[in-house]
């Protein structure tokens, strides 16, 4: 069960950030901490992002979502650069900040505008 949650969570993680990262990534959680490896690598991505009912790049808009709503600039960022590897378009992006404004305030929305000007302007 845990090799096919590994597994599952790498698919994720490679379609999500391309597999070097993916791995580098699972590599540095786990080798902080084992149990905290398995939390985010396995549990995380391995069984809540491969549940069935939703399609990752629906899953990758609502984190982006919360990330914002919790002002979390740095891991907005690294989660934009998946949405848009998963084919997410700049203009989701855009409008998901444009609605996610009204919920959670103009402050978190401009900071979400800083992180995708950094975002695509690294695409360009």
């Amino acid at each position: 069960m845990a090799d096919d949650l590994r597994a599952k969570a790498l698919g994720v993680r490679t379609a999500l950030f391309g597999e070097e990262a993916a791995r580098r990534r699972m590599g540095e959680f786990d080798e902080f901490d084992e149990g905290f490896g398995h939390v985010v690598n396995d549990e995380l991505f391995g069984a809540i992002w491969t549940r069935p009912g939703l399609p990752i790049k629906m899953r990758s808009m609502i984190t982006m979502a919360a990330l914002m709503a919790l002002g979390q600039g740095p891991e907005l960022r690294m989660h934009m650069r998946g949405a848009l590897n998963l084919g997410i378009t700049a203009q989701e992006l855009k409008e998901l900040i444009i609605h996610l404004s009204q919920y959670a305030g103009i402050p978190i929305a401009v900071e979400a505008i800083r992180a995708f000007n950094e975002v695509t302007a690294e695409r360009k």
